[in-house]
């Protein structure tokens, strides 16, 4: 870089005096191109209005002659008219047919007919704007005379009202190509002028902004350069020796971190194990609180059930006993049914007797007396059995008193002791909700250490990556105040590489 910095100055003001010169060239040469354009178009219609002002000139000529003639007599005369080397006149009716033509084989024909060298219709086009205007043009191709080369030609026709003719002549356009062809070379030329123009703008404007260049450069750079250098050179010394002392503290920084973070680390891990356990205390204790409430409510429970037991049992005694005695008045109704069945057998007996001494006249009472007797002895036999069971219910309600009598004593026992159970299952439940209240508060401490613990690790963790941040922008300070104290001496040997070349320049002049 001896010399690149007054090159790349040099160039970056010469590039800007080319773009800023190309761009106006550009916009010169552009609007030079569009006036001739302009020009050229101009150019074009004022020719085909010449051409057609002297083609109009000529047809009113040659009709305000012929309209002083009889209508044969006009034929001739303008079947006979010239003027330069090739023109004519024709005539056409308005009704659509070819009245007078030099070449009179065509004479009498429809226009429709007659094509040119395109073989297009083209008189209709002529006739319709007569009609409509009174004069007209139209162009089309035709074989120039004397040339087998078609050209294009122009028409003009004019009306005439005495025979309903329109007589027309034409031109040939060779001459109007020509001159635009003309009129165009002329405009390449300016506009090849105007580029030349600009090229050597440009030229003179480069070979300035280099002489000027040089001078600025030297006088307003250069110099101060060669000033602020040493300035450059020494607050870069004074930067690497600060960044230095910067980086060996933020190193010891970030060592000190290090330490502290990993002892952060291990109490965090064993304050989560600890957390990670007392829960698990915790959870136990509470299962353990669950577990003695159940039992509590399952004991009381129970108790509850024993006291609906021993209140049924004393209604069952109760029953049984009222039982006994329903038995024992069953056993006197039976014995009241059997007395009666006793003398229902006598008295069937007496009637049969005397059924029998009644003879005929007492049969059929003797059966009915016979069937009452056999009826008293079923019952008797059926009564004796009802005693026995009877007696048998007796003597099993006399057992089932007993039995639950001694159930009575049992429930009572079982009672009392569901009683002091539940005492000490309370006394249990109690003990318990304290310890998994205690054990709670344990766990929320050692929780919160936890916490807290994790916020000093990760404010370390933060400090610890401001610290290598701190650590990589001081090594890029100090690269970058390593690459100023390069640049600073590359500068001065540009500086001196400069004024070398300008003493030696000054000797050689």
């Amino acid at each position: 870089m001896h010399s690149s910095l007054k090159v790349r100055i040099i160039g970056l003001m010469a590039l800007f005096m080319c773009c800023l010169v190309a761009i106006l060239s550009y916009f010169s040469v552009t609007a030079t191109l569009h006036r001739g354009e302009i020009r050229l178009h101009e150019y074009q219609t004022m020719l085909y209005k010449q051409k057609t002002d002297n083609m109009k000139n000529l047809v009113e000529s040659i009709a305000s002659s012929a309209s002083l003639m009889p209508e044969e007599e006009a034929k001739q005369f303008i079947r006979n008219a010239r003027y330069g080397s090739d023109g004519y006149f024709l005539v056409i009716n308005t009704n659509g047919i070819m009245a007078v033509h030099i070449d009179q084989s065509l004479e009498g024909k429809p226009l429709a007919n007659i094509k040119d060298a395109d073989n297009q219709v083209f008189w209709p086009k002529l006739l319709e704007q007569c009609k409509d205007k009174g004069e007209g043009t139209v162009q089309y191709t035709f074989v120039k005379p004397g040339s087998a080369k078609t050209e294009a030609k122009l028409s003009y026709g004019k009306a005439i009202g005495k025979w309903n003719w329109i007589i027309v002549t034409g031109v040939y356009l060779d001459d109007i190509e020509a001159a635009i062809t003309k009129e165009k070379s002329d405009i390449q030329q300016e506009v090849w002028s105007t580029i030349q123009r600009y090229l050597f703008i440009t030229f003179f404007a480069f070979i300035l902004i280099i002489a000027a260049a040089v001078f600025f450069i030297n006088r307003y750079i250069t110099k101060p350069l060669t000033g602020a250098i040493t300035k450059v050179n020494s607050y870069a010394a004074k930067m690497d020796e600060t960044v230095t002392t910067q980086a060996s503290f933020s190193i010891e920084l970030s060592s000190s971190v290090s330490e502290i973070s990993a002892t952060m680390e291990e109490f965090s891990s064993s304050a989560t194990l600890i957390s990670n356990h007392s829960q698990g205390v915790a959870d136990s204790a509470a299962q353990t609180l669950q577990k003695t409430r159940q039992g509590v409510a399952e004991v009381d429970a129970l108790l509850e059930k024993m006291k609906e037991i021993y209140s049924d049992n004393q209604v069952n005694i109760q029953e049984i006993v009222a039982l006994g005695h329903k038995s024992k008045e069953v056993h006197k109704i039976m014995e009241f049914i059997n007395n009666i069945a006793s003398q229902t057998r006598l008295i069937a007996f007496n009637a049969a007797l005397e059924a029998a001494s009644a003879g005929e006249a007492g049969k059929r009472f003797g059966v009915v007396a016979l069937e009452i007797r056999r009826l008293a002895d079923s019952v008797m036999e059926s009564t004796k059995e009802i005693e026995v069971k009877i007696n048998e219910i007796v003597a099993a309600v006399s057992r089932q008193v007993v039995a639950s009598e001694k159930n009575t004593k049992g429930i009572e026992d079982g009672m009392a002791y569901s009683e002091r159970t539940v005492s000490i299952i309370y006394d249990i439940e109690h003990a318990a909700d304290q310890t998994t209240d205690a054990v709670s508060q344990i766990v929320l401490s050692i929780q919160q250490q936890q916490t807290a613990g994790e916020q000093v690790l990760t404010a370390l963790r933060q400090i610890k990556q401001g610290t290598s941040d701190n650590t990589a922008m001081i090594q890029q300070t100090k690269t970058i105040s390593k690459e100023l104290a390069n640049l600073a001496e590359e500068l001065e040997r540009v500086v001196e590489h400069g004024k070398k070349n300008t003493a030696a320049k000054q000797l050689d002049s």
